[in-house]
This record gives structure tokens, sequence and C-alpha cells, in this order.
């Protein structure tokens, strides 16, 4: 077979004349499609048909027209044979099917009914993550740090400033827009509820990943994730404070830098105050998210957070400060908190019943009323990390007040 940079396979002639005419004729050879005789061969068969040739196939288009079964489990195969190939599943999408599509490792799932502008950012997007994935597994850092992910480390240095509620919509709006590309990890090694906060029950954890942490590959990573219907994943914290007490910032510092070789946006949710996993994080991190609610000792406890990274030489990361609870009638003003902490305020969130409500049923605020004021406001922090290029990551540079 020939080479082509995108694979369709589906049982509908039409759909193929729809991507090409998307792509206003400028595949040329960098679209093939298989044939009724591959498709009808064993799984095992159809990825070496698929993977065997000498240029690298970037997306593999599963449908419109296949068993939705048999889709996912091709799927699977690339997931573990050829994790830098993007598959992208054209069916009609659903949460159940986006839970099984994530454990399957699809990057994405495009409506047979998208139109060209939608199914063109789908196709760009999934080659653009391929490209990343196979500079990683090449070891290529030039090519690797050519499009650079963020890593969105989230820092209050008290509980109760709704950390948690932030990180947990952040990343699903990011995963929103990058389906697959988003991972969230719960850092709060001791009382972390990421979990609790998506509805998810994780047959791993953060314990699993620091056990072996240098041995990491990235289908070892992928198991040790758990899938939420938005396309998120989520490595989710230990089940008892006693295995938290276990992980060691080394630990933490290997699993973000594999993370990061693998997502795009890797947000962390960090536990209060600045632990050694936390300024692992901090060290790691593109941007920090510093946190704060409208109380005096808050504000100031942030301030000390904000000498403490200057003295810690954590200068480089792009800084956001998010104001919580911002509309609270309690004699103090957002220019208040910016005089103390000596930041602007980027992003101000408001009290709502709202918040609390969705926080009980497990569903984020973005996904269960996205038209409310407060979602609106958590879009400008996705928006933040969408429009501006990220940085480079520190990973190897050490902590030092000299």
């Amino acid at each position: 077979m020939t080479d082509s940079r995108i694979v369709l396979a589906t049982t509908d002639p039409d759909y193929e004349r729809r991507l090409r005419s998307a792509y206003a004729g400028a595949l040329n050879g960098d679209l093939r499609t298989l044939s009724d005789e591959v498709l009808g061969l064993p799984a095992s068969q159809i990825v070496e048909a698929i993977a065997g040739g000498s240029s690298p196939v970037e997306v593999l288009a599963l449908g419109p027209g296949l068993p939705v079964e048999e889709s996912l489990e091709l799927a699977r195969r690339f997931d573990l044979d050829h994790p830098e190939v993007s598959v992208v599943l054209i069916t009609r999408p659903s949460a159940d099917l986006w839970a099984k599509a994530a454990r399957s490792g699809v990057r994405d799932i495009l409506d047979p009914d998208a139109d060209s502008a939608e199914l063109l950012d789908v196709m760009e997007r999934a080659s653009q993550s391929a490209v990343r994935r196979r500079a990683s597994f090449a070891g290529d850092p030039d090519a690797a740090d050519a499009t650079p992910g963020h890593i969105i480390t989230i820092v209050s240095p008290k509980g109760g400033s709704g950390k948690t509620t932030v990180a947990t919509n952040l990343a699903v709006g990011l995963a929103q827009v990058a389906p697959g590309e988003a991972v969230i990890v719960d850092l709060d090694l001791q009382f972390g509820d990421v979990a609790g906060a998506l509805q998810l029950i994780p047959e791993h954890t953060m314990a699993d990943a620091a056990r072996t942490p240098d041995l990491l590959d990235a289908t070892a990573l992928k198991v040790l994730l758990t899938p939420h219907s938005s396309g998120l994943y989520a490595l989710c914290a230990p089940d008892s404070p006693a295995e938290g007490e276990l992980i060691t910032g080394e630990a933490v510092t290997a699993i973000l830098r594999r993370l990061s070789e693998n997502f795009r946006y890797v947000i962390i949710d960090s536990s209060a105050g600045l632990t050694e996993a936390t300024l692992s994080a901090l060290e790691a991190s593109t941007d920090i998210m510093l946190m704060c609610s409208m109380d005096v000792p808050s504000v100031r406890s942030l301030r000390k957070v904000v000498v403490a990274l200057d003295q810690l030489h954590m200068t480089s990361q792009r800084r956001h400060l998010v104001l919580n609870r911002a509309d609270t009638r309690v004699g103090m003003s957002a220019q208040d908190v910016e005089a103390t902490v000596g930041l602007p305020v980027d992003v101000a969130v408001a009290s709502s019943r709202a918040v609390p409500l969705a926080i009980n049923q497990g569903i984020p605020l973005v996904l269960s009323d996205a038209k409310h004021p407060v979602s609106k406001q958590l879009a400008q922090l996705v928006g933040r990390f969408v429009e501006q290029p990220a940085r480079a990551g520190r990973f190897g540079k050490r902590r030092s007040t000299r």
C-alpha cells in the first residue's frame, strides 16, 4: 500500500469526497482509504497494513459506517502498538461513547454531519498531536518543543479557596477544546478529591504511578489514568493519607515529565501551602495559577507565596491571579488584592449557589450549565491557555534561594 498522512476507514464512499472537499484538494497523496478487502482482515493485520509503510501515518479516521465496537478494538490496538498515531472516531458522540473511546485511546470523536470547518479542526488537531507524540518517542527535543504544551499548577496557601473547583472546571474546559489531550493531576496527596468532583471511581492512583515512575512509558501511564466523559483524563490522589506520605518530589517530577510528553495540557491541583510535591510541580510548570478569596488572611498568605516563588527563582513561569468569590461584600476590593499581592487580577470568579450544587452533583459547572455567568468566567481561564503559546518547562532545574 502507498503511504499517506491520513488513513480513512469507512463504508461510506461519499465521506472520502467530503474529506477531500474540506481540504480543497490539498491532500493529494496525503489521504488514502482502506479497501473492503483490508477492512475484512483481522484487527492485527489491519494495523500492520496501516502502520507498516515506510512513511508515518499521523491520523487514522474510523467511520462512518464501521461498527463502533470494531472501531474501538482497532483503536485499542493502535494505542498499544502505535500510540504515535492519532485515532479519530467518526460517529455520533455521546457521554457513554466518550468514556469508552477514552479508554481505547481515541483522540477525538467527530459527528459524521460536522461541517467542513469542524472536520478540518479535528483532523489538524489530531495530526499535530501525532507529530508531537512521535517527536517525544523519538527523543527529538527540538521537534518536541516546537509545539510545547502547558503544565499548569494551581496554588493557594489555604484550604477552602475553591482550588479544586477551578482546577476541575479548567481541566474539563480544556478537554472540550482538545479532547484526549488534557489530564488533571490531583497532587493533594493526602486529602485530594478531584475524583469526587468529577464523579470518578479510579482503579489506579498517584500512588501506583509513584512506585516505579522512571519505568513508565506511554502505554503504562495510560493504564493508570481514569477517563472522564468530557475527553479529560485524571490521575487521582491516593486512597489514604499514608500512601500520599510515601510519594517523593522526585517521583512527582518524573510523572509530570512523562505526562507532559503525551498531553497538551497538564493541570495540577495542588495541596494547600507549598509542600515538597507542590514545589516539584511548580519547578516543572509553564504556568502558575495563584488563587485567593476575598479575605485578609487569604490575600496576605498569597503574598507570602509570591515572595517565596521569587526567592526560589521561579520567575520564568507565566503567572495568573484568580480571585474567587470576587463579589463578596467584605470591605475589600479587587484593587486591594492587587496592591497586596503585587499582581493584577486576571480572572474574577463570582459567588453562586450553582457552584456548590455542581460540586455536590460531581458535574463541573462548565458542563452542567455552560451559560451560567460563573461558567463564562471560568471559560476566560480556559481561553488564557488556548490562545497563548506555552513556554518550555523547567525539568531538571533545582530550587535555590541563593
